[in-house]
């Protein structure tokens, strides 16, 4: 072991042997554990840059977390930890330090393992993997460190020992750069956690400072894309643009029905009446559906229907783009045909959003409801109540429901409810 301890040249300027080191260093430390901190500083570094997998680094340090004892050694394996299995690493660390007693040692140990963890104040680290770096992850991190590294005390490091004000100063600014990083990640997920770090922040005083993060990061990423001079071309000579991601997609996609349905339930040459007497069945009406879209393409965008998933679940239809892959699925449903209002708010749950938008590739989709007319008078109860709605106030509390389990599902964008009377044109 002591042939290893020369490894400061080698881990920081021999990356192009550490591929080849790195299976000794894992073996031996699975029976020995450096008593020299800079030496195991640097032991870990060269074993997380190298190319061992998240697993098998992970079977070596949840090991380390579980049998070690001195708060140095063990906070720095569980800075490795985290970097290569954030859920468990996160709640083993949440565990550990609630077992000890006195607060000032768990600031203590919180620290060490924060700044080994996201580096010193310059970012220097100890080459720590990133898989923590996702908004769940962080928003755990930065709640956790927030707890036991209070910024009420971030100023009173006068008349301490220099050790400590160093090690504070290192992990104050490491415990802020976790709000940066999630601050940087685009999307829905790290909206959501941003809200909720300012709803529970220990810090009250906090709150509405983080939560002005949140609101800007809603208006960042409501932003549009700067348009092309091909987009522009396009909607100088057609009033449209040729989608150029899976947003834009979406939004061409919406247009096209909200036009479908405004010429059904008020155009002068509406087919409503012939569509109630022949379109009958889903896959009547799915047809129509899918040629008037594709007569309203222009090139720029095809359908396709019931698409073949691997576990054989088949949308309606889907719309895809042209120059990348991102297709908008469209779920349609006939309420005529026994579909119960609570039937219908399952539907929009667990098939649209659990099933045809598991992929990453789409995190927007379409809910498309057909009403016939085939009774006089229809009405569904609402789930949860006794309440009787008609179809346009069923339309209303499937958007609203949305909006409600919309933090559930942070992995998708937006679903788009719209709904068709085709009654309104014929009474």
């Amino acid at each position: 072991m002591c042939s290893l301890y020369p490894t400061f040249r080698v881990s920081w300027a021999g990356q192009w042997v550490w591929d080849k080191i790195a299976p000794s260093i894992y073996e031996i430390l699975q029976t020995t554990e450096p008593t020299n901190l800079s030496n195991l500083d640097n032991l870990l570094k060269i074993l997380q840059g190298s190319s061992l997998s998240n697993e098998r680094i992970e079977a070596l340090v949840s090991r380390k977390c579980s049998v070690l004892e001195e708060p140095d050694h063990v906070a720095r394996w569980f800075a490795v930890w985290s970097g290569v299995a954030p859920e468990a690493a996160i709640a083993s660390f949440k565990a550990r330090i609630e077992e000890i007693a006195d607060p000032k040692t768990q600031t203590l140990f919180a620290m060490m393992f924060l700044t080994h963890l996201m580096g010193g104040r310059r970012g220097e680290g100890s080459g720590t993997r990133h898989s923590f770096k996702t908004p769940e992850y962080l928003k755990s991190l930065y709640l956790l460190m927030n707890k036991h590294i209070q910024t009420q005390e971030d100023i009173q490091c006068s008349g301490t020992e220099v050790s400590w004000a160093e090690l504070r100063d290192d992990a104050q600014d490491a415990r802020n750069r976790l709000l940066n990083l999630l601050n940087k990640i685009p999307g829905k997920e790290s909206f959501f956690a941003l809200h909720e770090i300012a709803a529970v922040h220990p810090d009250v005083a906090l709150r509405p400072w983080i939560m002005l993060h949140a609101k800007n990061k809603a208006e960042q990423d409501g932003d549009i894309v700067s348009w092309s001079p091909k987009q522009v071309r396009d909607f100088y000579e057609m009033l449209e643009r040729t989608p150029t991601n899976h947003r834009e997609l979406a939004e061409l996609a919406v247009l096209r029905l909200l036009d479908l349905k405004d010429d059904l339930e008020h155009g002068d040459y509406s087919i409503s009446s012939t569509l109630q007497r022949g379109a009958k069945q889903e896959t009547e009406m799915r047809n129509f559906i899918g040629w008037y879209l594709r007569e309203k393409a222009f090139g720029r965008y095809k359908i396709s229907q019931e698409d073949e998933f691997a576990d054989a679940k088949r949308p309606d239809l889907r719309f895809h783009g042209e120059g990348f892959d991102g297709p908008v699925p469209v779920e349609l449903k006939l309420v005529d045909k026994n579909w119960t209002g609570p039937k219908l708010f399952e539907r929009l749950e667990n098939q649209l959003c659990g099933d045809y938008l598991r992929d990453t590739r789409s995190t927007r989709g379409i809910f498309l409801l057909v009403y016939l007319g085939e009774y006089n008078t229809k009405h569904w109860t609402l789930p949860g109540s006794n309440q009787r709605v008609d179809f346009a106030e069923l339309i209303a509390a499937l958007h609203e429901h949305w909006i409600r389990i919309s933090p559930k599902f942070s992995d998708i964008d937006d679903i788009t409810v719209i709904g068709i009377d085709l009654t309104k044109r014929t009474s």
